[in-house]
């Protein structure tokens, strides 16, 4: 007979590093961004330190990932699969670090479901805090309805990826991705990513938080003020493209070995 008990397995296509003797550590897992894949975190895995076990997914309707059965793509129901992914692997106590709308995610499951999260790592996402980024993200919530919204999204790519476009750091492989995840993911989700409020998840949010700040203008004073778990810390000059993962990866990997060591310090 089958085990009514027993768990689904993952759905999301998974990319894992299990070093001797980590198996009993939570992991890092890492989130990437809208239109993205776990492939952009190919820095992190070259860099940071060998013995850190690392998971990184790619979202539903995203890379080797199935869709979502629902065919509804949100920031609620990409939290809700990332979570069901990590009961399905039965972790608990994981640092989520999240890329562009994969740290909304993150911080979105840390608040739901936060018995699976001890921290949570944001890099460069869109956390419009003020009326005036509001603004900004209702402009481009009408460009995501328009019968162009693809040429305006790859154009709001296209200039967060900032100064200089040669493809060595990556930028290559993040327009292909861009470019290949279906409309029907891609047009919905950016959609609410644009018309979603991120204030009250920041009160909320029950474990220390990094914010990373590289291109966008997020007020990292008022994301501060919201939550005493909320560090930040910013990047520019040093950094100014969209996807410091990429375009800086030393210095993103120091951050994340001193938040990793900070949280167990903290522990």
């Amino acid at each position: 007979m089958p085990d009514i008990d027993a768990k689904p397995p993952p759905r999301l296509a998974a990319t894992e590093r299990e070093p001797p003797g980590a198996a009993d550590r939570p992991p890092l897992v890492l989130l990437h961004g809208l239109g993205c894949e776990r492939g952009q975190f190919v820095r992190q895995w070259e860099g940071l330190r060998p013995e850190l076990r690392l998971l990184g997914l790619d979202l539903p309707g995203h890379g080797g990932s199935p869709g979502l059965e629902s065919g509804t793509y949100s920031v609620r129901a990409m939290a809700d699969a990332v979570a069901a992914d990590l009961d399905a692997r039965g972790l608990r106590g994981v640092v989520l670090g999240g890329h562009s709308a994969g740290g909304l995610i993150a911080t979105l499951v840390a608040v739901t479901r936060p018995a699976l999260v001890s921290g949570v790592l944001v890099l460069d996402s869109n956390f419009a805090l003020t009326a005036a980024d509001r603004r900004v993200n209702e402009a481009r919530a009408h460009e995501s309805a328009s019968g162009d919204w693809r040429g305006h999204f790859l154009a709001a790519m296209s200039d967060a990826w900032g100064p200089g476009g040669a493809g060595g750091d990556g930028r290559t492989e993040v327009f292909r991705s861009l470019e290949r995840t279906p409309e029907q993911v891609v047009r919905p989700l950016w959609h609410d990513i644009l018309r979603f409020d991120p204030t009250d998840l920041c009160r909320r949010c029950p474990v220390p938080m990094l914010y990373v700040r590289s291109r966008r203008d997020t007020d990292l004073a008022v994301l501060r003020s919201l939550n005493p778990l909320i560090s930040v810390v910013d990047l520019r000059p040093r950094c100014r493209g969209h996807w410091p993962q990429l375009q800086c990866p030393d210095v993103v990997n120091d951050l994340i070995h001193t938040f990793l060591t900070e949280l167990t310090e903290d522990a």
